[in-house]
């Protein structure tokens, strides 16, 4: 008997939002217009359609139909959330008529609607882990997998057709860690930074490792070996942000699983680090030296060191960017336009035209102190929310593991950009919004799904 049309586009959006996800990281993307603004980059400025982006609309729109075919009510809850996520999108509109580049601030403008979106049909569609853990899990082994094969070859590995950057260490401009004098190529898989990369693993793994404490599947297994494989890849792209969000995120999980009492998945938790250790020990005892750099245990002997001139140019960039914010505090400057105004500010600027890497600020000087507002209820509501509400929730491994992926994504936001700003950055974030807020409503004790 043929499917009924509702079912199979309800099956055919599930779909494209697997393949979304698996595409979050990939910077494969077509220009829409070029818009020239040197020495700004040109992603800040130009107007850009991902791979993601296509199987999004894709997923919306079969989402779209299917609810126009077997009409149904559609929760908004947890409304904590939702609303100040609405609130943010909202002034990111609002940005427009004030802001440096309309015409940028409109394109965001419509990235935050479909972000917006993604949340609601993660909140309506998506119930557990388990549903979305086949595609998470393609991602991490593609990208680790393109990420650890670049350091081995200190090179690219002619993956252009797929977006693949061309790297060689000893080019500048290419993301590498440097001791004694030697360039070591960094992990960029098939995106556009290592940084990102390291992000996406991160989130990715933490949200492995929740599905994997919570699970009797026979694909168990396979896992632990995904996960040992993503960890060399985060290992590999040297990126402090992304060690501290899984080590955040990961720590978390087994803190609540130790408070409630819950020992076999805390035990499952254990034998996992433990086969990730095994796989990663060894690629970090080889590279102690590069390792010893990101942590800059030397800073107190050697002045001038790159990890040194990062941290402060990192100062220097955020000073900027504050005083871009407190000069036009209540509109904002223009969702997606902070390296223009700074450029603008800062004509003669001596380090690149970049947002700061702290994402409040961001939000703050492109959105204004409303747009700040609504975004840290969003960042902190959720944690304000399992609190005041512990006796009333199940602390199921699913509810535990989201945790621990939310808190990785706010972890990244203190030190990285990118969840703001950029396009895979921006999906996570907004992917885990929906799917904590998904599995948060159903761990209410006595809820229908719970």
């Amino acid at each position: 008997m043929p499917a009924k049309p509702s079912t199979l586009l309800r099956t055919l959006a599930r779909l494209a939002l697997g393949v979304t996800i698996v595409l979050i990281p990939f910077r494969y993307r077509v220009t829409l217009q070029a818009r020239p603004l040197p020495p700004v980059y040109g992603d800040y400025t130009d107007l850009l359609l991902f791979a993601s982006d296509i199987s999004l609309l894709v997923a919306l729109a079969l989402w779209g139909l299917d609810l126009a075919l077997s009409p149904r009510r559609l929760t908004f809850k947890p409304l904590f959330l939702t609303l100040p996520i609405a609130g943010v999108t909202g002034m990111g509109a609002v940005s427009i008529v004030f802001s440096v580049d309309p015409t940028l601030s409109l394109y965001h403008t419509v990235r935050l609607i479909l972000l917006f979106g993604l949340h609601l049909y993660v909140l309506n569609e998506i119930r557990t882990l388990k549903e979305i853990v086949l595609p998470v899990a393609v991602q991490v082994f593609v990208q680790a997998a393109v990420g650890i094969g670049q350091v081995l070859q200190q090179r690219s590995l002619g993956l252009t057709s797929l977006g693949e950057l061309t790297l060689d260490p000893a080019w500048n401009g290419v993301s590498i860690v440097w001791s004694g004098g030697i360039r070591s190529l960094r992990a960029y898989g098939l995106t556009d930074h290592p940084n990102i990369l390291g992000g996406c693993l991160a989130f990715a793994l933490v949200l492995v490792a929740g599905w994997y404490v919570g699970t009797e599947s026979r694909w168990r297994t396979l896992a632990v070996g995904l996960f040992a494989l993503g960890s060399l890849g985060l290992l590999l792209t040297f990126s402090r942000a992304a060690w501290l969000a899984l080590g955040g995120g990961l720590i978390l999980i087994a803190g609540l699983f130790l408070k409630t009492g819950q020992t076999r998945p805390l035990r499952d938790w254990l034998a996992l680090m433990g086969a990730m250790l095994i796989l990663v020990l060894p690629f970090a005892w080889q590279n102690a030296g590069y390792l010893g750099m990101r942590f800059d245990v030397r800073a107190s002997l050697t002045e001038g060191t790159p990890e040194n001139r990062s941290i402060s140019e990192r100062s220097a960039l955020n000073r900027a960017v504050n005083t871009v914010f407190a000069e036009q505090a209540v509109v904002g400057i223009g969702l997606g336009t902070l390296p223009r105004a700074l450029r603008d500010r800062y004509p003669d600027f001596p380090l690149n035209y970049q947002p700061a890497h702290v994402v409040l600020l961001d939000v703050a000087a492109e959105t204004g102190v409303f747009g700040a507002l609504f975004h840290s209820i969003a960042v902190t509501g959720p944690w304000l929310a399992l609190w005041l509400n512990r006796r009333r929730l199940t602390p199921s491994p699913a509810l535990i593991g989201v945790s621990g992926v939310l808190l990785a994504v706010t972890i990244v936001g203190f030190f990285d950009y990118y969840t703001w700003l950029l396009a895979p950055g921006r999906l996570w974030q907004w992917l885990v919004w929906g799917l904590w807020g998904a599995i948060y409503q159903s761990s209410f004790r006595g809820a229908k799904n719970a």
